[in-house]
């Protein structure tokens, strides 16, 4: 069972161990290129969340929290998978603390898993 963050804060952005875990199943090389895939749904995701806050439709924010949160944390992104919990849970109501969350997370992804 996964331990809830008290504050997504706290998290740190990323779990090397689960990018380890990764790169070990597909290799390096199939990891840099998933790279890719993950960061465009993630800002697919972001950005669907994003709107959905602009529209004030809270039951679309919580369904895209909810896939955003899967996305980061299957990836290792820790902090912005636990932000995007906090906001499924209505734990959060700023959805603009997806940007510079998501920016620090993308920034952590791109440096993973380089040998």
């Amino acid at each position: 069972m996964a331990v809830q963050m008290q504050d997504w804060r706290d998290a740190p952005e990323i779990d090397t161990s689960a990018i380890d875990a990764l790169v070990g199943a597909v290799g390096p090389e199939a990891f840099a290129g998933l790279k890719g895939q993950f960061v465009a749904d993630l800002k697919v995701l972001a950005g669907a969340l994003l709107e959905a806050g602009r529209a004030d439709n809270p039951g679309l924010v919580r369904e895209k929290a909810h896939a955003l949160r899967g996305v980061a944390l299957n990836v290792g992104l820790l902090r912005l998978g636990h932000l995007a919990g906090a906001l499924e849970r209505g734990d959060t109501g700023d959805e603009t603390e997806i940007l510079p969350v998501l920016t620090a997370s993308l920034c952590a992804l791109e440096a993973a898993g380089k040998v």
